[in-house]
């Protein structure tokens, strides 16, 4: 069962608090490599808007490098350049057993071919046999095709969102929150308790979660605030906050998912 509060990649590959459920990834088919001082110099930070941009352009070791022992109780983030690619990349992650598995359809830092959406998400749903829960991280703007193909497919699990498109890669932290609640308010608005949602972007203390259970999230997720080592540090913090505010439907007393922000 994924917990209230989830990690979310490439964070938790290194943080994996007790009591939230932990991202791995974002992986892609092929290694994507890159040493550690160049990844970090692509990432900026805006201390005044409480924000920061990256273009690591989903540097990674490869799905295979994923070692099925540890991915108990774990979310996979994957992400694919191609339909074909997509495909391949699912067939691959059948050998494993993760909690979950969440398809990135909306990472701005690489260049991807036109993707059927349907398609893939067909092929990801076939491994709930196994009893695996399929996400589906929607972008922050232009999510409505993805949406609908996914419930074309039936797949009514989102994350919302992933970065906000920048000229120079994507922007996470503050300036995101107000776009994932947007998009978290139009998925209960068009399908009411009939999905499942994480919601993220801007989580930095207790607060920032309450607004998330109040816009209609049930899951928040923290990544881009545990850049900074002194909140990687108290997430424990994060984790019990979010415990104590699940309570569907009401989402911390809240009276509508529209009248919260």
């Amino acid at each position: 069962m994924i917990k209230p509060l989830v990690i979310s990649a490439p964070f938790g590959n290194y943080i994996q608090p007790e009591g939230a459920t932990a991202t791995l990834g974002t992986f892609t088919l092929k290694p994507r490599p890159g040493r550690a001082w160049a990844i970090l110099s692509r990432i900026w930070a805006y201390p005044s808007m409480g924000g920061y941009v990256n273009k690591i352009g989903l540097r990674n070791p490869g799905i295979e490098s994923l070692a099925d022992e540890y991915l108990g109780e774990k979310i996979v983030s994957i992400h694919g350049f191609s339909t074909d690619d997509w495909l391949e990349l699912i067939a691959a992650l059948r050998k494993f057993s993760p909690e979950a598995v969440e398809l990135n359809f909306s990472c701005p830092n690489v260049t991807d071919d036109p993707v059927d959406y349907y398609t893939v998400i067909m092929a990801a749903k076939k491994m709930k046999v196994d009893g695996l829960e399929v996400i589906v991280k929607l972008p922050p703007v232009d999510f409505e095709k993805i949406v609908r193909q996914s419930m074309s497919a039936g797949v009514f699990f989102f994350h919302a969102c992933n970065t906000l498109p920048m000229p120079n890669g994507g922007m996470s932290g503050r300036p995101l929150k107000r776009f994932s609640l947007h998009v978290i308010r139009h998925l209960r608005k068009m399908l009411g308790e009939d999905c499942e949602i994480i919601g993220g972007g801007g989580v930095f203390c207790v607060d920032d979660i309450r607004d998330y259970y109040c816009a209609g999230a049930d899951h928040v997720a923290v990544g881009s605030a545990l850049l900074n080592p002194w909140r990687a540090l108290t997430v424990s913090r994060l984790v019990r906050g979010a415990a104590r505010g699940v309570g569907r439907p009401s989402f911390h007393g809240c009276p509508t998912y529209e009248t919260c922000s």
